[in-house]
């Protein structure tokens, strides 16, 4: 049979703890934050490479290799990149995983070392003496 309180000191959840602290005006609207410009890696796709111009005669001069291999330097960067922001996406997730589970076993720690005291209050203010 659940025991329900009756001091008027404790607020249960229809009740606000401190009525004083709502304010009396509405909130203003929350302005949309703007969002930093870091790709998810689902979303990082390497960019098509488009097909270098070939020389109708067959022969290539000094200006269509230098294009090549500015070309070349160019998707190498842009792939570069692209692996270097995988790869830190990669370490970051890793290292929010590794401090996500430490939180959480230092929670469950505390827990277990609060939880006889937890059950003696509780069964003292259930059964008094």
């Amino acid at each position: 049979m659940p025991h329900h309180y009756s001091d008027p000191g404790i607020p249960t959840l229809t009740q606000r703890a401190e009525p004083t602290l709502g304010s009396t005006q509405p909130a203003p609207a929350e302005q949309a934050r703007p969002q930093p410009q870091v790709p998810i890696l689902t979303q990082v796709t390497d960019t098509p490479s488009s097909a270098l111009p070939s020389d109708a005669a067959g022969g290539a001069d000094a200006a269509h290799a230098a294009w090549s291999a500015a070309a070349a330097a160019g998707t190498a960067t842009a792939g570069a990149d692209a692996v270097l922001r995988s790869a830190l996406q990669a370490e970051l997730e890793q290292a929010l995983q590794h401090a996500i589970d430490d939180a959480a076993a230092g929670l469950r720690a505390r827990m277990e070392a609060e939880l006889p005291a937890l059950i003696e209050r509780a069964v003292r203010a259930v059964r008094p003496g």
